[in-house]
């Protein structure tokens, strides 16, 4: 299942094209993680199409139809003498960074083993340019892909991977269908992920929707909008337009009162992220007393 990236709003892709088979956990000897994407980018930076043709795997699209979903996600779109800024992703060391910091969240959540693509983000963006510093993450239960600017460090990169591996860690535990997943469960499994970040690497490098709103806005906009329809089902309209703010929705709604759930729950039990991994998005909610219903 395609899940959130770090920050731009999720479109809904269909079911049928989405490989959603279990991610492995991987033999001795066999490691996935961190793929070399720059020796792809090298040679076909400018057909993205043809980079697309190793996705086939987990997106069952064309390569041009798996690149116009990749690119509404924030991949990059090529640009004159936009292998310079390959080569600059190289010569910080991105990758190597980036492995290291994928294999100690493998451990920490004793996680799968998936694939990890790191590619250009889209500089065009200027949404995703003004409101996450020009990068993006995208996870789905067998990969993560992630859209990266030689203008961010490596300390927000790595906390981007710890938020998307945290997806994947979440969704190889819980073993729901599909189709069973509620909008509960989406805006918990938000909340988790920047509830790791923060664990893992401060709230400095939290994303920015997390800011959004306070703990009282949350609140009030978890009764007004989000506790009546928590069960609706993911891939209905109903679920994108609350979960991501869409229409007259405050914005990014349900990814920010997700993170304050999490963290009145934090508060109320101090559970740190590994143990709340496990747990089901209603007992996290439960422990979130501030959310209570009848807490004015």
């Amino acid at each position: 299942m395609p899940v959130e990236l770090i920050g731009l709003p999720v479109s809904v892709l269909p079911l049928a094209c989405i490989k959603i088979g279990r991610s492995e956990r991987g033999q001795k000897g066999d490691s996935m993680g961190i793929v070399d994407t720059y020796t792809w980018l090298k040679e076909h930076y400018k057909d993205p199409e043809e980079i697309c043709r190793n996705f086939k795997k987990h997106i069952s699209l064309s390569p041009a139809a798996t690149y116009d979903y990749l690119l509404s996600r924030g991949m990059y779109r090529p640009v004159r003498n936009g292998i310079e800024e390959v080569k600059k992703l190289h010569q910080q060391n991105i990758w190597k960074e980036l492995k290291r910091e994928y294999s100690e969240l493998r451990s920490w959540f004793n996680g799968p083993d998936v694939p990890v693509f790191i590619l250009p983000s889209d500089s065009h963006n200027r949404y995703m340019q003004r409101e996450y510093n020009g990068k993006a993450g995208l996870a789905f239960n067998t990969c993560i892909f992630l859209f990266v600017s030689s203008q961010n460090s490596i300390k927000e990169l790595k906390a981007m991977l710890t938020h998307e591996y945290h997806h994947v860690s979440r969704l190889h535990v819980l073993r729901k269908k599909e189709k069973e997943y509620t909008l509960l469960d989406t805006v918990i499994l938000e909340g988790l992920a920047e509830a790791a970040v923060a664990e893992r690497h401060t709230e400095t490098y939290h994303a920015a929707w997390v800011r959004y709103y306070t703990k009282k806005e949350a609140i009030y906009l978890w009764h007004r909008f989000l506790a009546d329809d928590k069960d609706c089902k993911k891939g209905t309209r109903k679920h994108e337009e609350l979960l991501n703010g869409l229409r007259f929705y405050p914005k990014m709604l349900g990814y920010c009162v997700g993170y304050h759930i999490v963290s009145d729950c934090i508060k109320h039990t101090n559970f740190q992220t590994k143990k709340l991994l496990n747990m089901k998005s209603r007992d996290i909610l439960k422990y979130a007393v501030s959310f209570a219903a009848n807490h004015t």
